[in-house]
């Protein structure tokens, strides 16, 4: 079934302010999660509100929580999100961290213990819309171990996303936002409520061997997801758990505790006025002029455009804001679940969607 966002952004609001948040965080993370559905992230949509439901029912998410903002050391800060919501915690962190700016022309920021941050490309775009080059990297804890170490059967480390972006009059252009696996563990889930199989390479089964069934990871964490790119792929997430996690954090997956629903993420930010190298325009102008370079290139063979980081992403938004948001009836049998929990039900919530 499709719903129009709007409709879907007015049940996820009234949901989000039955867990405990304020208007403001509910509005922020409502936000959020419907421009992750708009722009083809269903995994880091409104299909993440049952598992918040629960973190929030066992009080490991806190709502409207006050992060601890640290003193900045020269251009590095760090942000203690003492469990608050990521998607709140983070742009509260951003802010403070970007302070150092105007003396020190970067900023690096060290974000703990966060509740679910859930898409990263929002922080790149974030810091893009103030004419900030940005990157950053997410470790996850809280949970066992979901990625595969290239050549291991065992799940060492989770999906440990990456996002960087350039500014390019106040957007980010191009925009790169990927976990280090192949795919995200959402997008695993999805396919299980959907009742569908999953490409070979995606995952690997109990015994290290590819499959195509996501039921038994989705359900029971049974197998593991692969690093995308073999043991590039296996690197980058590696590189992310240290830097988020033993650098910019306080734990790594390894000495991390595991909590019933548990999703806690650290994430290590480096953020860059470009006027520090050159003139903001003439960065631009070098920027599109690559981008558009690469643009001109002949596509291969089945291929009808050549996409950049970033496209697929303003492709689907703008299809889905005409067309409605798809979002399967076991997503909405379980929000309507959780919901329960919070004085809230089917019959209450049903009526607010409408259908595109």
């Amino acid at each position: 079934m499709r719903y129009t966002s709007d409709s879907l952004k007015t049940l996820t609001d009234t949901v989000l302010r039955g867990f405990g948040c304020n208007e403001k965080e509910a509005m922020i993370v409502s936000d959020h999660l419907i421009l992750a559905n708009l722009t083809g992230h269903d995994s880091h949509g409104i299909g993440m509100l049952p598992m918040y439901a629960l973190q929030v029912r066992d009080g490991n998410l806190i709502p409207n929580q006050t992060p601890v903002f640290h003193d900045p050391i020269g251009a590095i800060s760090v942000v203690d999100a003492q469990r608050g919501f990521g998607h709140h915690m983070t742009l509260l962190a951003l802010d403070h961290a970007m302070k150092t700016i105007d003396e020190h022309r970067v900023a690096v920021l060290g974000l703990r213990n966060a509740g679910h941050v859930s898409r990263v490309g929002t922080y790149s775009e974030y810091c893009a819309a103030k004419g900030y080059v940005s990157i950053h990297f997410v470790n996850v804890v809280g949970h066992q171990p979901l990625v595969a170490p290239y050549g291991s059967k065992e799940a060492g480390f989770a999906t440990n996303p990456i996002s960087m972006a350039m500014p390019i009059e106040g957007q980010a252009k191009p925009l790169l936002d990927m976990a280090t696996s192949t795919v995200a563990f959402g997008k695993i889930r999805v396919a299980s409520n959907k009742g569908e199989t999953v490409p070979l390479g995606y995952l690997v089964d109990a015994d290290g061997v590819p499959t195509t069934d996501p039921n038994p990871m989705a359900t029971a964490k049974s197998g593991a997801l692969s690093a995308f790119g073999e043991h590039k792929g296996s690197g980058l997430g590696l590189f992310a758990e240290i830097l988020a996690g033993a650098l910019a954090g306080q734990e790594t997956i390894a000495d991390a505790k595991y909590i019933p629903e548990g999703v806690f993420n650290n994430m290590f930010s480096i953020i860059v006025d470009p006027s520090a190298f050159d003139s903001a325009d003439e960065i631009a102008r070098r920027t599109t002029q690559f981008y558009d370079f690469i643009k001109a290139k002949p596509t291969a063979k089945g291929v009808d455009e050549l996409l950049m980081p970033g496209e697929p992403e303003k492709i689907s938004q703008k299809e889905r804001l005409a067309n409605g948001i798809p979002v399967d009836a076991e997503t909405m049998r379980q929000i309507y679940e959780v919901a329960e929990l919070f004085d809230m039900n089917e019959a209450q919530l049903k009526p607010m969607l409408v259908e595109a």
